[in-house]
């Protein structure tokens, strides 16, 4: 599999036209439709239905896409790297992490830059349903994540970073919609979760926030109304903005300042704990710097 195949592809699932895809990239259309060609017979399926009239992309097509697009990505990211430490750059740092761990990790990076202000510092947002296992070769120096997603294993160093507390999250409109008539002081999580209606991060998108929003839901017998779940915390806040209902997130996901009230659930036990993780025979110079940064007051594993 060539990146010329796919961009090939990604040319022509963007236009669903052969001759603007070959126009687009500089190309013959006799090479084009032999990149898919290629690609399809090593892939063994069809990527587009093609008659003389349309180009579609087949369901295989549909679901090869995002990964085209991630190939596509990577090398571009390759590229540019290599680009930059050829015209002197002193280093490179590629980092991976969680919406959860952002703030943490925007504060070890500004003064990781201050002091290393020529390391070229790539940063990849991670799913929270991506698991760090042993016998993945990561392609990412640090990974900033859940300490549950790390399966047990002894080829990794880690640190804890901090502990996420996981709450309740709701409008101000909306808390006062549930509460029926203004009162003092805060209410517990627990008073309000059971007249609400869920709006949640999904399960693939984020298992171990899922899982403990449901664990709180069967210890206080709450039969949890479920509105929606997203795939992304933008689309979550924005509900909740709106007032369609109340979630369970993690407090670092709550932007301050904003219109929404955040309740800490009721026990001490429903927080997260976040961590930072490297491979032992990490070799890079740059990453022995940024451990630096990351051990300042911190207990390792």
């Amino acid at each position: 599999m060539h990146l010329n195949q796919i961009n090939s592809f990604l040319a022509i699932s963007k236009t669903l036209n052969f001759t603007s895809a070959a126009r687009q990239l500089g190309i013959p259309q006799s090479t084009i439709s032999r990149q898919i060609n290629d690609l399809e017979k090593q892939l063994g399926v069809r990527l587009f239905y093609r008659t003389r009239r349309d180009v579609h992309l087949t369901d295989e097509g549909r679901a090869f896409l995002p990964y085209a697009r991630e190939m596509a990505d990577a090398a571009e990211k390759g590229t540019h790297a290599v680009r930059q430490l050829h015209e002197g750059a002193a280093g490179r740092l590629a980092i991976a992490a969680v919406p959860a761990a952002e703030r943490f990790l925007s504060a070890a990076l500004e003064k990781f830059h201050r002091a290393y202000p020529d390391i070229v510092i790539d940063l990849t947002p991670l799913s929270s349903g991506f698991t760090l296992m042993e016998d993945v070769d990561s392609p990412y120096d640090f990974c900033f994540l859940y300490q549950d997603m790390l399966a047990d294993s002894e080829e990794y160093d880690t640190i804890t970073t901090h502990q996420e507390v996981i709450g309740a999250v709701m409008s101000k409109m909306y808390c006062d919609r549930l509460v029926g008539s203004p009162k003092s002081g805060r209410i517990p999580a627990s008073d309000l979760l059971p007249k609400a209606g869920l709006v949640l991060l999904s399960e693939q998108a984020d298992p171990i926030v899922y899982m403990q929003a449901m664990n709180y839901c069967r210890t206080h017998r709450i039969k949890p109304e479920i509105i929606n779940t997203f795939p992304e915390v933008s689309s979550v806040l924005l509900s909740l903005r709106s007032g369609l209902g109340a979630s369970i997130l993690p407090a670092s996901l709550v932007p301050e300042g904003d219109d929404l009230v955040f309740l800490p659930l009721d026990e001490k036990s429903y927080t997260i704990t976040c961590i930072a993780a490297w491979r032992k025979s990490l070799l890079n110079p740059a990453a022995a710097l940024f451990r630096e940064v990351l051990a300042g007051g911190r207990k390792g594993k």
